[in-house]
């Protein structure tokens, strides 16, 4: 089995993950070379993209297309560029040639609602998100429950005057452009070029212009009759993930069929941080797109840890409250968990208590049980649809390979490493110690290596105490995007 992708972008999430999941399977994943993606803010290079798609094309039995970097040059730059539709749309047309002289090949695509941050901040966006990125976002809210028939007009005036034309203007053209790109995806689909399209809302909200495109590209999606030809949900960096798994999926010819266990009850119905619609819309759709089934007697547990609220975006101490209607929760649902592996049954974990990290309330539970190295998946990095997708795709890969492979446990401790020892965990005591280094929670360009290896050095400390089995190797841990929010690192055997 070989599987083509074009990743989203150049992140270890997107292009190291995929990877790590297809050598679970026994499959090869072949991707771009890395000097022609991405590089944060500076896009791939189109002409050598579509010039490498057109040469690997024929050599795959499945190929998966990230809309963001073939049309755009990676996730960044579709929030940042200024390129047109024209452009932009042209290069994604370049799979319908290959769908007509390859077409057989199956080719999954995904491309992705552009996110509205709720906060001031440049780094990921236009230059003006620095000032008014919190007043934007408020206005795309208000702009949306205005097209809903809430009396809001005033509000709305009042927001936009604060904000200078030239770039409430700007905002709106970039919306209009993605949007025109999101269609041209749907066309692609309803023509038979893509076998499956995912299109998700990245960082999104209930309200919002966001949620109101998606509203367009559904009734779109529905007069097309697509079906499930198109689905649509919470979600980004995950994406790459889950169409590997739902391509080794198609491969064996067979998917296994998940049993849902949320910790907590009515925590299926609560609505995440950064997403638009109840945790078990999320999980129903994750499991979905990769092409598997939600069954009363599955063959996977997924146990979910739900959201806390709908608010939290960082883990933060349980309260007194949550401790005597929260935690007896969780303990009962350890211990299903425990007798369903005990029984010889295979479980996956999503964690998404909170985002950007893992609960360690819960996780110490699972420790305590001996539970976490007999899981197929773990996962609880960024936002709930991130850690969903991840946990679903290994365990299926996993399910279809061998829990006791050494890939399918390189993995699981990756993720365990990551989501927990470091997000759950060091991260925060690596802003903290940055701050007596330099004044500041985030590295400068100096203190990228002093910071990544004082990390690394923390991460060792927390693994001595387990028995993982692995460790990371030596002055290997790197931070892609030069900051805290992300790590990656290598592992080897011990």
């Amino acid at each position: 089995m070989r599987i083509g992708l074009i990743p989203l972008d150049e992140r270890p999430v997107n292009t190291r993950y995929p990877r790590f999941l297809a050598e679970i399977a026994g499959a090869e994943l072949v991707l771009p070379p890395s000097d022609i993606l991405s590089d944060y803010r500076i896009p791939a290079k189109s002409d050598a993209l579509i010039e490498w798609l057109q040469t690997e094309a024929s050599k795959c039995d499945v190929l998966i297309v990230g809309c963001e970097t073939l049309g755009y040059g990676g996730l960044i730059t579709s929030r940042t560029s200024d390129e047109s539709v024209a452009a932009i749309a042209a290069r994604i047309e370049t799979i319908r040639h290959l769908k007509l002289h390859h077409p057989a090949m199956r080719i999954l695509g995904f491309n992705v609602i552009t996110r509205i941050p709720h906060y001031n901040s440049a780094v990921e966006e236009p230059d003006y998100w620095g000032e008014y990125g919190e007043r934007l976002h408020m206005l795309s809210q208000y702009m949306d429950r205005s097209s809903q028939g809430e009396a809001v007009e005033n509000e709305l005036r009042g927001l936009r005057s604060q904000i200078p034309e030239s770039y409430v203007n700007d905002f709106l053209r970039r919306r209009l452009r993605n949007h025109t790109i999101n269609l041209t995806a749907v066309g692609l689909a309803a023509t038979g070029v893509f076998d499956l399209l995912v299109i998700s809302s990245d960082d999104t909200s209930v309200y919002g212009l966001s949620s109101n495109e998606k509203r367009w590209l559904a009734q779109w999606a529905a007069r097309l009759d697509l079906g499930e030809k198109l689905l649509m949900y919470p979600g980004a960096d995950e994406i790459g993930s889950i169409l590997v798994a739902r391509a080794i999926n198609l491969w064996k010819q067979n998917s296994p069929r998940f049993q849902i266990d949320y910790a907590v009850p009515g925590g299926e119905n609560i609505t995440a941080a950064f997403e638009d619609s109840a945790i078990k819309v999320t999980v129903e759709r994750q499991i979905k797109a990769a092409g598997s089934t939600i069954q009363s007697d599955g063959d996977i547990l997924l146990l979910v840890n739900p959201p806390r609220s709908s608010t939290l975006g960082w883990p933060i101490t349980y309260s007194e409250t949550e401790n005597v209607e929260r935690v007896p929760h969780l303990q009962a649902a350890v211990t299903r968990l425990e007798r369903w592996i005990a029984s010889g049954k295979p479980a996956a974990v999503a964690d998404v208590a909170h985002s950007n990290g893992a609960d360690n309330v819960f996780v110490d539970m699972l420790r305590e049980k001996g539970l976490l190295l007999k899981l197929y998946s773990y996962s609880a990095w960024n936002t709930a649809g991130n850690s969903i997708g991840t946990s679903v795709a290994q365990a299926c890969v996993a399910w279809h390979g061998s829990r006791d492979g050494m890939e399918q446990r390189r993995f699981l401790a990756h993720r365990l490493i990551e989501d927990w020892l470091y997000m759950g965990k060091v991260r925060n005591a690596a802003t903290l110690w940055l701050e007596k280094q330099i004044g500041q929670p985030e590295p400068t360009e100096d203190m990228i290596h002093p910071t990544a290896n004082w990390i690394e050095s923390q991460l060792q400390d927390e693994i001595s105490q387990l028995s993982m089995g692995f460790r990371i190797v030596p002055r290997s841990l790197r931070l892609p995007w030069k900051r805290t929010f992300e790590i990656d690192f290598d592992l080897e055997p011990i």
